[in-house]
């Protein structure tokens, strides 16, 4: 296992309503700042770790999620991988105005993206093309006084866009503020920036690697891909959470087969360069057995789901039951992980509830593993799977190893 750390500092608007949060990259759960890291390995680190690792509903409840993006991530359109509905793409205050910029923005917007310039301090002239497309200026107040504040506000007035004050630390700047004409307010005066720890299951950056070839490979066969994410958990829900944290809106994911056809090959490669680019190897990675024990699940769920002539819902078992295991290991309640994921709810149903359609053959596979054999011979003969039991197990078994064994 390991951990991921993301701070996150509200903001608020005039009527004391939650506006969303400024995400913050941090390189480890105590630090108080990010550091003089590279700013575009921040600006990676942070999508990475905010949308896959955490996942964005966890950390904004909802809101938006403001997040900084330096020059290279901009003229990349890393935004791309962001949903417009719940984003504010923040440019940092190092980003400069000139024309492969300009047309970046221009794109953010015609794509539906909320611009906002952070701690702006610039010539407005310089930077009156950005000033026109951007809808929120970040000021910083912090030791300035009420002549400075108001010439920059006036400096401002032309672009008619909406003022946020960053860095209030007290009741009077915020008055002063709010009577300025301030409509966003940040600052240690409401919030520090929290910092949120999730554990997260790494995808192998080998795996990842190759993931990228087939993506890119027009002769590979979905089925290819499928075996890859097949054989490591981490990166099967990192797939899961791809799909609902790209701009595509899908819920419901019924299988890893599914949730390939949703996101689609282009989007998915993306996505895996930069995983690939801002993972880094996370120590001895997690136990083995347990990995073993969520791919066997998995496996021998589908295999039960064969053998009762259930074809069409073989693959929506198998990440049934590879989902089962994953609250040991990840340390997290079931339904927390669900919260980031959206499954169908077939899926759900069976690992919350013990109930649906795939609830029968999920506690049966989990009986047979665990040892209970009255429970499990009991099902087993009810549903007319009790003679292939043993052979089915030892196929899973057999089947988990041998990807861990090549992976």
């Amino acid at each position: 296992m390991s951990d991921v750390f993301v701070a996150r500092q509200p903001i608020f608007d005039r009527e004391n309503r939650l506006a969303g949060y400024e995400l913050l990259y941090r390189p480890t759960y105590a630090a108080v700042a990010a550091g003089d890291g590279d700013a575009e390995q921040m600006t990676g680190s942070l999508m990475v770790d905010s949308l896959l690792g955490i996942g964005l509903t966890q950390l904004t409840g909802g809101g938006r999620a403001w997040v900084n993006f330096s020059r290279e991530p901009l003229l990349r359109h890393d935004f791309d991988l962001l949903d417009p509905r719940h984003c504010v793409i923040e440019l940092l205050e190092t980003v400069p105005c000139d024309a492969e910029t300009i047309e970046a923005c221009r794109q953010l917007r015609a794509r539906g993206y909320v611009i906002a310039l952070d701690d702006f301090a610039g010539d407005v002239d310089e930077y009156a093309p950005i000033l026109r497309l951007a809808q929120i200026v970040k000021i910083g107040v912090l030791d300035e006084s009420e002549e400075q504040l108001r010439a920059g506000i006036a400096r401002l007035a032309p672009f008619q866009m909406q003022l946020l004050a960053e860095k209030i630390e007290d009741k009077a700047t915020y008055a002063l503020c709010r009577s300025l004409g301030f409509s966003l307010f940040q600052g240690y005066y409401f919030s520090r920036p929290e910092t949120v720890r999730r554990k997260d299951l790494p995808g192998q950056l080998a795996g990842i690697a190759r993931l990228m070839q087939l993506t890119l490979d027009a002769e590979s066969r979905d089925a290819d891909i499928e075996r890859e994410f097949r054989a490591d958990p981490g990166l099967s829900l990192k797939l899961l959470k791809i799909v609902n944290s790209a701009s595509s809106g899908y819920t419901g994911i019924e299988s890893i087969h599914h949730a390939l056809r949703l996101i689609g090959r282009s989007p998915l490669h993306r996505w895996l360069a930069l995983l690939l680019a801002y993972s880094a190897p996370h120590g001895d990675g997690v136990s083995h057995e347990l990995l073993f024990s969520a791919i066997e699940c998995g496996r021998f769920c589908e295999l039960l789901a064969q053998r009762a002539d259930k074809h069409s819902t073989s693959g929506s078992l198998f990440l049934t039951g590879l989902l089962s295991r994953f609250d040991k290991i990840l340390g997290m309640p079931l339904p927390e992980m669900l919260e980031q994921i959206h499954v169908s709810p077939d899926v759900e149903a069976a690992l919350l509830h013990g109930s649906g359609l795939h609830a029968p053959f999920l506690e049966l596979a989990t009986n047979y593993s665990d040892g209970k054999w009255d429970e499990a011979i009991e099902q087993g003969s009810r549903m007319g799977l009790v003679d292939h039991l043993p052979s089915d197990y030892i196929e899973a078994s057999a089947w988990a190893r041998d990807l861990l064994r090549h992976h």
